[in-house]
């Protein structure tokens, strides 16, 4: 051997030392054969069930690392050497070399061209061999190495390292993917623990959302529970309105992950992308992400990422969907977190449904309370306004009523170009046959709408936009209508707003009957009130003046028509009164009857009318001296009169009593058939003290005994029973 090539294969000897992998040891043993060998080409090959060439190298050229692949040894050598001769050559049992396991085949090429071929064979005994194949190595050199056992000897070693290389990177690889197998596991149990610790997150959201104060609270806060509890970057909640093919931003996230309010944007749903249209339109899928999109910023692009559609849906319905991307910390969306939002949009979707329901109800119910409880139709109208503006977030709204089924509408409230309330109560004008409000008292359970139309306030165009009107009707009649417009923030009309404008009409409709059915009870009631006060106030009347004239009949029927003073019954009612007084307090009671003295020959002298003016002139005279409250004076029969007195001495009563007989004796009334040329009185007086033990005819008949003394004794005197007589004049 010469000094040259031992120097090699002690200097690879070396560098064998150094090498770490295959791939070094390959190269280093490659770099050997080149230089001692001088080969046009070098292939290492390992043996299978196929050549698997490990590398290739030209000469003049880098070696080249083929990674074990199922490499086609034509297309390798590039001298349209196949694949099976080589495999021949391998395979030849006659050596070269006592030393080296070395076999030669001389193999012509396509173009019919001798090549000598080399290959060394290193291999144990159950064992993967290890192939070198040499093209056209210099012979001289090949002729050393059949007859020294020390390359041999240097490619066993390669030989030997090369396997224990190979093991250790096979065990190197098996520790790696032990190792990864392990990290894997450690990490799905860590997403397992998160997405249990979510889970019970998500438990707390639903629980919060449901609670919450309002349905735009509840989108609030299900766009900021996925960012704050969920840890999940940019989120949006977008509403879908299928009937009019439009969709509804709720609240959003800015780029710097705060919260948005984004309700004035709207779109219409065909400007969705494509994929986005098909799984929320013609796929019953929960999420769809999307890789490698553009990331939003309202219309501005700010960044490329995924983009998570969490679909949002009530059994076939659609209601729509949470939009989230990573924008802002760019991390990859877990396969667990995909479950987790999709539990979160059947929660959600839920949560919406019966808030919603909720909403509306309560909505409606104190709606209901704040109608009820006004006064008047107006009054109702007024608040209706009102609350279709504020609760039911209506631009602008007015309301008409009709009281002839709707020939003849008449204003109430309605809403001026900036949104103030205003008063129409001044407007009413016949219906007109080709208005909004015609087509919809031909249509009385839907909303009639028109999309672009001019918006009017007093008369003028203010705007455009859609207006639409509900009838307010019962089954027998219209009753008015609610009219709505967009003129200040340019809302669309959402389906649901429609269903609950529609209920709202229909509880209007109802509180405004009942209400004008109070009216009408109470102005029926109220004339009612009115014609029993006035038929009352006749029969008030017309009591009064029956009772003036019973009053006036009773004084009648207790006054003598003739002389005008107290007559019989007069008499005999007021001396039950006064006995039954004077009995109770033991006191005195005085009776006087007097008679005038010869008047049936008075009356027949004079005749009848004299007569009666005779009697008018004595009883006069006899009023005039017994005018106090306790005493009555009566005529008693005829030509009778009776006193009755009480308080009074029988010398005061007799005394009086002389009065009045001397005032009629001084007038001298003529009386040509009495002995005194002239009428006079006689009188008879009775007083007792009055107990129970008596009877009430005593005191009459005592006074009729002393008057009929009286008379016994010459007429023209008192007489008092008891006391003696006392002469007239």
């Amino acid at each position: 051997m010469n000094d040259f090539l031992l120097d090699k294969i002690i200097a690879a000897q070396h560098a064998f030392l150094s090498c770490h992998d295959t791939k070094s040891l390959i190269t280093t043993t490659s770099h050997f054969l080149s230089q001692s060998l001088q080969p046009d080409d070098i292939l290492f090959c390992i043996e299978g069930d196929q050549f698997r060439c490990l590398a290739q190298h030209k000469a003049g050229k880098p070696i080249h690392h083929l990674d074990c692949s199922k490499t086609n040894l034509d297309s390798a050598s590039n001298n349209d050497i196949s694949s099976e001769k080589l495999w021949s050559l391998a395979k030849q049992e006659k050596q070269l070399s006592p030393y080296l396991p070395i076999t030669y085949l001389q193999i012509n090429d396509a173009d019919n061209k001798k090549q000598d071929w080399y290959c060394l064979k290193l291999q144990m005994k159950n064992k993967k061999g290890i192939f070198i194949f040499l093209r056209s190595p210099s012979n001289e050199i090949i002729e050393f190495w059949k007859n020294d056992p020390l390359p041999s000897a240097l490619m066993m070693q390669f030989f030997h390292l090369f396997q224990k290389l190979r093991l250790n990177s096979y065990c190197n690889v098996q520790l790696t993917n032990r190792d990864k197998k392990e990290a894997l596991y450690l990490q799905k149990i860590q997403q397992q623990q998160e997405f249990s610790s979510k889970i019970l997150k998500l438990q707390e959201i639903t629980q919060e959302l449901i609670s919450s104060s309002s349905l735009d609270n509840l989108y609030k806060n299900s766009v900021e529970a996925l960012r704050t509890i969920l840890g999940f970057d940019r989120t949006g909640l977008i509403l879908v309105d299928q009937n009019q093919q439009l969709i509804y931003f709720t609240y959003g996230t800015d780029i710097e992950g705060k919260t948005i309010d984004e309700s004035t944007l709207i779109y219409d749903i065909e400007a969705l992308p494509e994929q986005v249209q098909h799984a929320v339109l013609h796929t019953e899928k929960r999420i769809e992400v999307i890789n490698n999109t553009a990331l939003y910023d309202v219309d501005k692009v700010v960044g490329i990422g995924w983009n998570a559609i969490v679909i949002l849906r009530d059994g076939d319905n659609l209601i729509g969907w949470i939009s989230i991307d990573n924008l802002l910390n760019h991390r990859p969306l877990l396969s667990y977190e995909k479950e987790l939002l999709t539990l979160y949009s059947s929660m959600l979707s839920t949560a919406i449904i019966q808030k919603r329901e909720e909403s509306n109800i309560k909505l409606l119910h104190s709606s209901a309370l704040q109608l009820s409880h006004q006064v008047t139709e107006l009054d109702i109208c007024k608040t209706a306004v009102e609350i279709t503006r504020k609760k039911l977030r209506i631009d602008r709204a007015a309301i008409f009523l009709s009281y002839d089924n709707g020939k003849t509408i008449f204003g109430t409230f309605g809403t001026d170009a900036s949104g103030q309330l205003t008063d129409e109560s001044k407007f009413h004008e016949p219906l007109s046959k080709h208005s909004l409000l015609t087509l919809a008292k031909s249509m009385p359970h839907q909303l009639t709408f028109e999309a672009s139309a001019p918006l009017y306030e007093n008369g003028k165009v203010v705007g455009h936009g859609w207006n639409a009107a509900l009838l307010l009707h019962t089954q027998e009649q219209v009753i008015g209508f609610l009219v709505i417009d967009n003129l200040i923030n340019k809302r669309s009309l959402t389906s649901q707003t429609e269903d609950l404008l529609t209920l709202f009409v229909s509880n209007l409709a109802e509180i405004i009957t009942r209400k004008r059915a109070e009216e009408s009870v109470y102005r029926f009631n109220n004339e009612l009130e009115n014609l029993v006060e006035k038929r009352t106030s006749e029969l008030a009347r017309v009591n009064d003046k029956l009772e003036e004239s019973n009053r006036k009949l009773e004084q009648l029927s207790l006054v003598d028509s003739l002389t005008g003073i107290a007559n019989r019954r007069h008499f005999d009612k007021n001396y039950k009164k006064e006995w039954a007084k004077a009995c109770r307090n033991n006191q005195n009671l005085s009776a006087v009857m007097l008679d005038i003295d010869y008047f049936k020959a008075y009356n027949d002298h004079y005749g009848h009318q004299l007569g009666d003016q005779c009697l008018k002139d004595v009883a006069n005279i006899v009023q005039q001296h017994f005018r106090r409250a306790d005493e009555l004076v009566a005529r008693y029969g005829g030509e009778e009169f009776i006193i009755l007195l009480t308080h009074s001495t029988p010398e005061q009563v007799k005394k009086r009593v002389q009065g009045a007989i001397d005032e009629l004796y001084t007038i001298n009334i003529n009386h040509r058939e009495s002995p005194l040329q002239r009428v006079t009185l006689s009188a008879g007086i009775a007083t007792l003290n009055i107990h129970k033990r008596m009877l009430p005819a005593t005191l009459i008949k005592w006074a009729d005994e002393a008057l009929y003394q009286a008379k016994s004794e010459g007429r023209n005197k008192v007489v008092h029973k008891g006391y003696e007589h006392i002469n007239s004049l």
